[in-house]
């Protein structure tokens, strides 16, 4: 009595591991970053900075406006034809935009690059680069997150997590409060400084603010140490 290769598999369960592995390769791989934090977790990570008023905010959006018109002045001394600044124009449509959706109390702001782009009606390379630049200057960060997957959206053997949206946050940088300050202090009608110095001074803040993160505690003040932990 002869026996089909077929019955051979069914009754060694080959066939069904057959089956599942080659619905495995047949499945797309779900890629989540590394260094993710789960949702929910944002506040152990300090992924959120709760916001003190809404004065903070709006003394912070003025200062991220002077200093974008500070550096495309001083990048137009030497290249007349540029356009933007350190953070350029769709930055700050993104820091007003992020500045109207956070939740002040906690912090809490997440939104998906697609409400990003329709907040601000730039384009996804337009709000990736401009995000790129506002992280470069140290006016926002951002941890990425992960979340499970639902069970009706899970299939097959792989991850249960997929990646979800980013967690934002404004660092409020030590130059930007600075500007506002020189600003206040001068008056609407006072002469500004030229801007080839307000530059110098904005990047001597900047070093600064940087040389005091990469110190360890012990070498801090208490006031450095205490604003590090707000």
């Amino acid at each position: 009595m002869t026996t089909s290769i077929g019955a051979v598999l069914r009754s060694t369960g080959l066939a069904t591991i057959d089956r599942a592995l080659l619905a495995r390769a047949e499945k797309p791989r779900v890629k989540v970053w590394a260094g993710s934090i789960a949702v929910g977790h944002e506040k152990r990570a300090k992924a959120y900075t709760p916001i003190r008023n809404a004065r903070q905010m709006r003394e912070m959006i003025e200062a991220a406006k002077l200093y974008e018109r500070q550096t495309l002045a001083q990048r137009r001394t030497t290249t007349p034809r540029v356009r933007n600044g350190a953070i350029g124009q769709a930055g700050i449509q993104i820091i007003e935009f992020l500045a109207r959706v956070i939740d002040y109390s906690t912090g809490a702001l997440f939104p998906s690059l697609h409400t990003i782009m329709d907040g601000t009606g730039l384009s996804k390379n337009c709000v990736v680069q401009a995000l790129s630049r506002l992280k470069d200057a140290r006016i926002i960060d951002w941890f990425r997150r992960y979340e499970p997957v639902p069970d009706n959206e899970s299939q097959g053997a792989g991850p249960r997590i997929k990646q979800a949206t980013n967690a934002y946050r404004f660092l409020f940088p030590a130059f930007l409060s600075k500007i506002f300050a020189a600003r206040r202090r001068r008056g609407v009608a006072a002469d500004p400084a030229p801007a080839c110095e307000q530059y110098r001074q904005i990047e001597a803040a900047r070093d600064m603010e940087r040389m005091r993160d990469q110190l360890p505690l012990w070498e801090l003040t208490r006031e450095e140490r205490d604003k590090g932990f707000e």
